[in-house]
């Protein structure tokens, strides 16, 4: 295998002590096998796709063969192939840049006339493009090997001949480069060439029409790319041989290219359950835009994945995209799917999704850990999940919109892949003003962009529908007439003085076998709460949940959750992060009050599913109690709560809620928001995304959430002086107020420190807190600071 380094060494690997090496050759024939396979399954997937932008199919597979083949050919210079043989970086000789010192004017069609979206590809491939790309590099001057360059490019018919893409389109030959003399200033120019043909577009569908083809082209470049480099790896982590330089290894391109087959959708997701009218209705019809309208606990879930899989044959789509409200609501989801589609065929991404997909792969033993077995499976499967990689993807609905910003470092490949995707967005109205103002730009772009999207809630409010007025609204009209629950309102406080009645009634229904959740506004309010409950109910039957948990127990505690809530009587104390996110139910329920899409939410988990509000011997309650103070939600909406809760102290239907939201909601009114312009300033050559974003769960520049209440990461100090450097990970980490912080900065740093660890070339700073920390009750602040006792 000697005479294969003329043709250039394109991967590295070591095993062992060892070093293994991949020729250049071998690297783009295992890409282009991927490619090859990628055409094979979904070929009906890229006509839609060129089809709904006008281009020419037969030009852009043209491109993209020939872009994946010299992706990698800035590898052959002199400096390059020195260092990968001494198993060193070259961060000094950009491949990827220098190829624009080598392309000719290729392809002689490109896909748009306007922009080279194939020489962006290409550009971009090791690094999103951005503002400045390049320019603050230490570019060193190579010597490029003219020769194997030649051979390399003469080469590109037989791969063309041998892989067999002659079926899919036409091609004879690349013409040779003349390539001049190397100048880091005219490498410059051509750089600046191509951002001044992206900046020249100045319609919103121009560059809507360029950010999605080239995401789309970019993204199955970076599939062939990124997986022909992991198969090398794989193949070297079980190759046992003496030879240390290889050609092509890649056998089972199919591995790499996801797609769900669903024979029998009503059979897979419903079971042996004979479908709802509304579900039968949305499976037939299947709009691609639609309002899904069902009151909790009918199958809305259901009859989504219905319209998603009949989705993926009609409109040749290969994924489908389940975007949440929130982290939890991510990972119970992903469990739900997982048991209907199969693990392999799932992925989940959010800010803390590996700790969710840790907790599958590794385990607990009481409370010893079990070190995860293979990290890199973790961090594959959040790779996957990051850039919707599989047929199946739930996320949270921050990280779609970053995937549309330039938000984080592969937001160009997966915004690729959700191009081919369809989106469920579930509980639509759960969002708040700012997050919904992103939401409705987005729909739009979708719209525009030809992806499917369906959006459901229990409440579904006038005011959002009538930013789709052209949408159809599939209604669950019998599930809405349906009279689950009782409404009381209470005129006293939860905590307030003769709150010993209220635990009486709880604890004399605790004795009666019933299930009860209580719900307080604010975390401190239901650590007090259940401090109440404690002395009377043992710990196996009462279990308190918040947002202050570190990432770690917050899994385990929804775990125990879903345990006990089968095991009658069970008490559960928490905020409002249980609205949309454990698919659980209660007999009786006791809530402070909040706005009717919250309350609503929130009876969501009362009699779950039930027809009446009674059945048997027990009577659905949903009591609610007047609150301190109207945060975390807007004083203005809080008022109007609680002034039109008095028409609706009965039994209600969900129908009677959504009437209650459109009363309050009125006037609410949705401005344009800036979504929009950072969707156009990231087009292409935008602000990179460090300056958007610190990281997906803190934002910059731009927000996907109000911050009325800051909060900051941190980690409690017993766990750390427990588990040392183990504990400077995200999985030990709790998000607590701002304020704490800041509060205690003042008086000298009494309950919280810093320390520092270096990860790289760069140095992370944590913040440790002195604050006790439990897994029954997360903080208690109250023990360390008298100051704290009366602020929420």
């Amino acid at each position: 295998m000697v005479g294969l380094t003329k043709k250039g060494i394109a991967k590295y690997q070591e095993k062992k002590d060892e070093k293994y090496f991949q020729t250049l050759r071998g690297h783009t024939y295992d890409a282009l096998k991927i490619l090859k396979k990628y055409l094979d399954e979904h070929m009906e997937v890229l006509t839609t796709f060129c089809n709904h932008w006008n281009i020419s199919q037969e030009t852009f597979l043209r491109n993209l063969f020939i872009a994946i083949y010299l992706h990698d050919i800035g590898k052959l210079t002199a400096q390059f192939q020195r260092n990968i043989k001494e198993g060193k970086h070259s961060s000094r000789y950009p491949h990827a840049y220098f190829f624009l010192h080598l392309y000719p004017d290729f392809p002689t069609n490109k896909i748009l006339e306007e922009v080279s979206v194939e020489v962006l590809a290409i550009l971009g491939h090791h690094t999103q493009l951005y503002k400045g790309i390049y320019d603050n590099e230490q570019i060193n001057p190579p010597h490029f090997l003219y020769d194997e360059i030649k051979n390399f490019v003469e080469e590109c018919s037989e791969a063309y001949q041998s892989l067999g893409f002659k079926k899919y389109f036409s091609f004879n030959k690349i013409a040779l480069p003349q390539i001049e003399s190397f100048s880091i200033l005219k490498l410059r120019e051509k750089r600046n060439k191509l951002i001044e043909d992206c900046n020249r577009l100045n319609r919103s569908n121009e560059k809507i029409r360029l950010k999605s083809v080239f995401s789309y082209f970019f993204s199955i470049l970076q599939i062939c790319d990124d997986y022909s480099s992991v198969n090398f790896k794989k193949f070297v982590g079980r190759y046992e041989g003496k030879e240390r330089l290889f050609d092509a290894v890649m056998d089972d391109p199919s591995q790499y290219i996801t797609k769900i087959v669903v024979e029998n959708p009503l059979k897979t997701i419903l079971g042996e359950n004979q479908p709802y009218k509304f579900q039968w209705e949305l499976f037939k019809s299947v709009p691609p835009k639609v309002f899904l309208f069902a009151p909790c606990g009918r199958g809305k879930t259901e009859a989504s994945l219905l319209w998603a899989v009949e989705c993926l044959k009609k409109y040749h789509k290969n994924k489908i995209v389940f975007a949440m409200p929130t982290q939890t609501t991510s990972n119970a989801m992903y469990d739900r799917l997982c048991r209907l589609f199969d693990k392999e065929n799932v992925g989940l991404y959010h800010g803390t999704s590996f700790i969710k997909l840790e907790s599958e792969i590794g385990e607990m033993i009481g409370e010893e850990e079990v070190d995860v077995k293979d990290p890199e499976e973790i961090q594959s499967e959040t790779f996957k999940g990051k850039v919707f990689f599989k047929p199946v993807t739930v996320t949270t609905i921050d990280h779609l919109l970053l995937s549309f910003v330039h938000g984080f470092s592969q937001a160009d490949f997966a915004l690729g892949n959700l191009l081919t995707s369809v989106i469920i967005f579930d509980e639509v109205h759960y969002y708040e003003k700012l997050t919904l103002e992103h939401i409705i730009t987005l729909i739009k772009l979708l719209e525009r962009m030809g992806v499917p999207h369906l959006l459901m809630s229990g409440t579904l409010p006038e005011f959002l529908i009538s930013k789709f007025n052209h949408y159809p609204v599939i209604k669950d009209e019998e599930g809405l007439e349906f009279v689950p629950f009782k409404i009381e309102f209470m005129n006293q406080e939860m905590l307030g003085e003769g709150n010993h009645s209220i635990i009486e009634e709880i604890f004399t229904n605790f004795k009666k076998g019933f299930n009860q959740f209580v719900i307080l506004n604010t975390v401190e309010r239901t650590k007090s709460f259940y401090s109440l409950l404690k002395p009377l109910v043992p710990p196996p039957y009462l279990v308190l949940y918040h947002s202050q948990f570190i990432f770690e127990d917050r899994i385990k505690k929804e775990r125990t959750i879903m345990e006990k809530v089968n095991l009658k009587p069970f008490i559960l104390v928490a905020t409002q992060v249980i609205e949309v996110s454990l698919d659980i139910s209660c007999d009786i329920m006791y809530t402070e009050l909040a706005p009717p899409d919250a309350i609503g939410q929130r009876a969501g988990r009362l009699n779950r599913k039930g027809k009446s509000w009674k059945s048997g011997n027990v009577e659905h309650y949903l009591k609610i109690f007047k609150t301190p103070e109207e945060r975390p939600y807007p004083k203005e909406l809080m008022r109007k709560s609680e002034k039109y809760i008095f028409d609706y102290l009965r039994p209600v239907s969900y129908k009677d809620v959504k009437a209650f939201c459109d009363v309050v909601y009125h006037d609410y009114k949705l401005e344009k928001g800036d979504f929009f312009k950072f969707f156009v300033e990231g087009i292409l050559f935008g602000r990179p995304y460090w300056e958007l974003r610190y990281s997906e769960d803190d934002p910059k520049s731009f927000k996907t959430r109000e911050e009325k209440f800051q909060t900051v990461e941190v980690i409690p100090k017993d766990i750390f002086e427990k588990k040392g450097e183990k504990a400077l990970s995200k999985r030990y980490t709790a998000r607590i107020q701002l304020y704490r912080l800041l509060e205690d900065k003042e008086d000298g740093f009494r309950y919280f420190y810093q320390i520092e660890k270096k990860i790289g070339r760069k140095v992370k700073k944590y913040w440790i807190t002195t604050f006790p920390y439990s897994f029954e009750i997360g903080f208690d602040f109250k023990s360390n600071s008298h100051r704290f006792l009366n602020i929420i």
